[in-house]
């Protein structure tokens, strides 16, 4: 089988959806497939721009230049996109794959795998990280009624309707995309994932989370640490947050947040301006080093918008629960992050509840009992239906299917 990986990031970018697709393209390429990836030359955060051919784990890259004008200003962002999208289309109008992996950032990206399909040369699987433009109006970017939104409605029916297989995140996500117009028989649930062989809760193997390498850097041995990694984007409820911190600023509780996005820079100036001291701001830590940074706290906060669940999934949740690290999930009481925390593997606070997040978070603190147990429950569903190889041969039988070969 010839496959080809489209999305605007691959390894050795340190964004979710790259980790995420450089673990399938690795896994197709050891199973003997041919695989490429096209992805954009500019990595998700500052940075220089990456070789334009390259391989890794057996998979040839090829990336195409881009520019790279910023996150901050939509349009600006957009001018990124759109030339991504010129270079991607370019290199898309002579591929022969059998079936096109295309992933939705940027938003409504995988309509250039119907470019190679629409000539009969192969078949397209949409892999869907977030629902475009219905996210998009959630967040406020785009007016419901706007003729660019309509626009964009009738584009994502029309690949919704063409795509040969679509990989939704959850039952959430399933039933947001069946009601814009995907075929429920062509919708199938794969969970994303994380390594769950290389992140194991720190107490499998060492005799106390003082112990991480991490956590003795920043000096925080005998604090509780309450952590957030990823994305601090649009979709995620910090206001909830911020609102727990300024609540629990006199209380023993470090928070600990790692990473980028457009709200770190507002997050870090409103809680200064909340006499928050006891929190430490981190930029990404590279893959290796994720085994110590996801397990340098005592609970993992995973946040999403109100209203956003089934539009995206925080990919933050799987870490957790490989990390044996209790959930403190923020957001609408529906989706995978949520149904996972009613499973007994963390607490759940409503959007705007800072007070049920500051009382979660005391509660942890002090009751270590129900912080293992939950943490244990976590690592135990990762075990048993998140793991990452029951995920990568769930997409591999897909292809299988979708290109008429034998499983």
């Amino acid at each position: 089988m010839r496959a080809l990986l489209l999305n605007q990031y691959y390894h050795p970018d340190l964004a979710p959806t790259a980790q995420l697709l450089t673990d399938l393209g690795g896994a197709l390429a050891a199973r003997g497939h041919q695989v490429t990836a096209i992805a954009g030359n500019r990595p998700y955060a500052a940075g220089r721009a990456l070789p334009l051919r390259d391989e890794h784990e057996g998979v040839t890259i090829v990336r195409v230049p881009a520019t790279a004008f910023g996150r901050g200003a939509p349009l600006l962002r957009l001018l990124d996109y759109g030339s991504f999208y010129a270079g991607a289309a370019a290199r898309l109008a002579g591929a022969r794959p059998d079936v096109v992996v295309a992933l939705s950032t940027p938003p409504l990206l995988s309509t250039l795998g119907l470019l190679p399909r629409a000539l009969g040369r192969s078949r397209l699987v949409l892999w869907v990280m977030d629902v475009y433009p219905q996210l998009a109006v959630a967040l406020g970017l785009l007016r419901e009624r706007a003729a660019l939104t309509r626009a964009l409605e009738a584009a994502a029916r029309v690949m919704l309707g063409r795509a040969d297989a679509i990989v939704a995140l959850d039952e959430a996500m399933r039933d947001r995309l069946v009601a814009a117009g995907a075929d429920p028989a062509r919708v199938e649930v794969i969970d994303n994932w994380c390594d769950g062989d290389a992140i194991v809760p720190w107490h499998r193997s060492r005799p106390s989370p003082g112990d991480n390498p991490l956590r003795r850097e920043l000096g925080l041995e005998r604090e509780f640490v309450v952590s957030y990694s990823g994305n601090m984007g649009l979709g995620h409820d910090f206001d909830t947050l911020l609102a727990a911190m300024a609540r629990l600023r006199d209380q023993a509780v470090h928070w600990l947040l790692i990473g980028d996005g457009p709200r770190r820079g507002q997050l870090a100036e409103r809680a200064r301006a909340l006499g928050v001291t006891r929190v430490t701001f981190l930029p990404y830590r590279p893959r290796a080093e994720l085994p110590v940074s996801l397990t340098a706290a005592d609970a993992s906060l995973v946040l999403l918008g109100a209203g956003l669940d089934g539009l995206l999934v925080p990919s933050k949740l799987y870490s957790a629960l490989a990390a044996g690290l209790p959930v403190l999930y923020v957001g609408p009481p529906a989706g995978r992050a949520f149904t996972v925390t009613a499973e007994g593997a963390g607490l759940w606070a409503a959007n705007g509840d800072g007070d049920t997040l500051a009382a979660n978070v005391l509660r942890l603190r002090d009751e270590p009992a129900l912080r293992a147990a939950l943490g244990a429950r976590g690592r135990a569903l990762l075990d048993a239906r998140f793991r990452r190889d029951l995920a990568l041969e769930r997409h591999h039988a897909l292809l299988l299917r979708v290109v008429g070969a034998p499983c």
